[in-house]
């Protein structure tokens, strides 16, 4: 079986898709840091470590086929047999904090709607009350 090299293109896409993680994650960390942010801190450090999840994982695949020069064929198979193991896991826990994440913003959603529509509520009551209850002027 001859060897081939990686090709340029996937090492390019490979490139490409960290520097949006890294850039998705300067965003997120900017957006925080300026309170424009409805997360909780706890829910930031979340975010953050799925970053960072997901950046391991493409630097795992570029380090393994562009940078790591494996001295025998076993070395490569250690790696990449470790390497698969890893990269679900970490794609299952991306997978599950999002499902998560989502839940929660539905969530917030839902406190947000039902807090404008209390408002309203009370809106409307006030004005029912400073109506007058009926003219005066009746013949």
């Amino acid at each position: 079986m001859p060897q081939g090299s990686p090709s340029l293109t996937g090492a390019i896409l490979l490139l490409v898709m960290m520097a949006l993680v890294i850039t998705a994650l300067l965003w997120e960390v900017m957006t925080y840091a300026r309170r424009r942010s409805i997360l909780t801190p706890a829910r930031f450090v979340w975010r953050l470590v799925g970053f960072g999840l997901l950046l391991s994982v493409f630097a795992g695949m570029f380090a393994g086929l562009y940078l790591i020069r494996f001295s025998s064929q076993v070395t490569a198979i250690r790696y990449w047999t470790v390497f698969l193991m890893l990269a679900p896991v970490a794609v299952l826990a991306l997978v599950i904090m999002a499902v998560q994440d989502w839940r929660w913003l539905m969530g917030e959603q839902m406190r947000r709607r039902a807090e404008l529509y209390r408002q309203l509520g009370d809106e409307l009551r006030q004005m029912a009350q400073n109506e007058p209850q009926g003219d005066s002027n009746d013949a």
